[in-house]
């Protein structure tokens, strides 16, 4: 779509969806807008956004995911510095100094779950190598940190997922040293090189944790990123057992496995996705017990959604576009059932999303406008959009004007 259509008064409690722009930075926005793209509600805030004069990488700009509570208040990751609760009209009431990342899951009690990540030195294969360590958080209504668990330990419990892990540390390692760092055609100033490579030897850094996981992601083929966790859902009790509630459902993109793991006895409950999934995200559980995924297809170079029987281990539903090739979303987007059965599908690289109908029907198709995504195409213009539940959405004030995305 090129133009956003005027907000029609029957339409004001409709079903909203949210989002937040990669290109909104610097001045990161999050919009709930409907199936038309009319914008029902919108918060934005500067605090922690790096400066555009130091010229950040992507993956520090804007917020990287949001959410939304049963009030309205806005849950917003600042990428690798912090997590924000903003009101409904976008003040903000706490804000957490973590290294957040890529997922949030409200909790009962108003407790927040959230992904983040450290350096940290490990073994794999008879040599020491620094990794970036993902971790669940767990932080109070207030805002506090109550404890962290470490997925790498967790993970580690399980044989097979021990050896997925070591053989991806050990792969990454061979070809970093095989390209070398830095090169002359990388340019990085001396000081930089220093700095990093003190954080190669013993996993230690000075100053801010933003700057050393930077300093590690810049590396050329991020070899310490072996696991690149970026999806963290909260599970009710399997209908076989298979996991409790209170259970966490992950995707690690770089090991294309999805997870449950037990945090509370630091356990895995069930694994699934090395030799059937590339480049994953946004596993979420159906009411049935089986695993909606949205497989990136980055091996194939096409994307499909798949369900997965957790207890055979078996596909049992797939959808690819008609040509495969057709819809390809090689970096983030994601999948999530809907009430009326539907799924809503994000297509982060071309800015938009649709509503599917198991039965392979596209039922409405939102793209944004270049103005919002941005000119480049294949950049993640959105990294997920969710669904927003029709009684959060009547509480959010009424706009007095068709309100666009700029």
């Amino acid at each position: 779509m090129t133009q956003l259509p005027k907000l029609h008064p029957d339409r004001l409690y409709s079903r909203g969806f949210l989002f937040s722009p990669a290109s909104s930075y610097p001045k990161p926005a999050a919009y709930v807008v409907d199936d038309l793209g009319s914008v029902l509600h919108t918060w934005s805030n500067t605090i922690h956004q790096p400066r555009p004069d130091d010229n950040p990488p992507g993956y520090l700009r804007g917020w990287n995911h949001v959410e939304v509570d049963a009030v309205g208040n806005l849950f917003a990751i600042v990428p690798l510095r912090s997590l924000l609760k903003l009101t409904v009209e976008s003040k903000v009431e706490w804000s957490c100094d973590i290294a957040a990342h890529h997922d949030i899951a409200l909790g009962d009690q108003g407790m927040i779950f959230v992904l983040t990540e450290a350096p940290r030195r490990v073994a794999a294969h008879g040599r020491s190598h620094v990794i970036l360590d993902n971790l669940v958080t767990r932080v109070d209504p207030g805002g506090a940190v109550k404890s962290e668990v470490s997925l790498y330990d967790i993970l580690c419990t399980d044989l097979g997922l021990q050896q997925l892990i070591n053989d991806a540390i050990q792969r990454r390692s061979e070809s970093f040293r095989r390209r070398g760092w830095p090169t002359p055609d990388d340019e990085v100033p001396f000081e930089v090189v220093q700095e990093t490579q003190a954080i190669l030897r013993n996993a230690s850094y000075h100053g801010e944790l933003r700057r050393a996981l930077q300093r590690l992601r810049d590396l050329p083929g991020s070899p310490c990123d072996v696991m690149h966790t970026n999806t963290l859902e909260l599970v009710d009790a399997h209908p076989k057992g298979i996991w409790d509630r209170g259970d966490i459902l992950l995707c690690m993109r770089e090991l294309n496995t999805i997870a449950v793991v037990d945090p509370a006895r630091a356990n895995i409950r069930w694994w699934w996705g090395a030799q059937d999934l590339s480049g994953p995200h946004q596993p979420s559980v159906l009411p049935d017990g089986r695993v909606l995924v949205f497989d990136n297809g980055l091996a194939a170079g096409r994307t499909r959604l798949v369900v997965v029987d957790p207890n055979t281990r078996q596909v049992v539903w797939s959808w690819s576009a008609h040509p495969p090739e057709s819809f390809f979303c090689p970096l983030a987007g994601g999948c999530e059932r809907l009430a009326n059965g539907n799924l809503l599908v994000t297509n982060s690289t071309a800015g938009g999303a649709f509503e599917l109908t198991m039965d392979g029907h596209i039922v409405w198709e939102l793209t944004l406008p270049a103005a919002v995504y941005g000119a480049e195409r294949g950049r993640v213009s959105i990294y997920r959009m969710s669904h927003v539940e029709v009684d959060v959405v009547a509480q959010f004030p009424v706009p007095k004007y068709s309100a666009g995305y700029l």
